[in-house]
């Protein structure tokens, strides 16, 4: 019983990291995995644990936000890059399709459905917070009528049109007072 009670000791001082990791694993799940090399969910997983998530709580506005996401993603998207050079089912938008999906489901986890951050964080922080963009959220788009110049997660190959799509999705989200992740929730529908 001592060994059982030692090893919650244990997880009890490293849960913020353990969350990390397995929200981490989970990120690069068959979804994001079918289009990436065979090996890079063993080198994308570990890039996401060492991302300076205790930051976000610090950042003062959606602005310092973005810069802070600009800055992790170059990091994520460098790996990426080095792990599937040449791959085509993800280039030309390695970075602003491929990555940024990736970095935004993984924030999403952390932020809204785990005990990382407080009730108040979550609720501040929630705001600023990206949609992944991907197929489904493109479909669900086009049925609202939104028609983007895009329709592969790979031809998200610039800034802009990443942005683009946030920005749209954020008007909508704050006219109706709701975080614009929360049009990622449309997976409810996938059949």
């Amino acid at each position: 019983m001592r060994e059982l009670e030692e090893e919650y000791v244990r997880l009890k001082e490293n849960h913020r990291k353990a969350i990390q990791v397995r929200l981490a694993r989970i990120t690069i799940g068959p979804s994001i995995g079918r289009v990436l090399r065979r090996k890079t969910k063993d080198h994308i997983w570990p890039i996401l644990t060492k991302i300076p998530v205790d930051e976000i709580v610090l950042l003062n506005n959606e602005q310092t936000f973005k810069d802070w996401f600009k800055k992790q993603l170059v990091i994520l998207a460098r790996k990426i890059d080095e792990t599937n050079g040449g791959n085509d089912r993800i280039y030309p938008g390695y970075k602003w399709g491929h990555a940024t999906k990736i970095l935004c489901l993984y924030l999403n986890d952390i932020v809204m459905h785990g005990e990382y951050f407080s009730q108040e964080d979550r609720e501040r922080i929630k705001y600023w917070l990206y949609c992944p963009v991907d197929s489904q959220v493109m479909k669900s788009l086009k049925r609202c009528g939104v028609h983007l110049p895009f329709t592969r997660i790979k031809d998200i190959d610039t800034e802009k049109k990443f942005f683009n799509v946030q920005d749209m999705l954020k008007e909508a989200a704050d006219r109706t007072k709701v975080p614009r992740i929360y049009f990622d929730d449309n997976w409810a529908d996938r059949g």
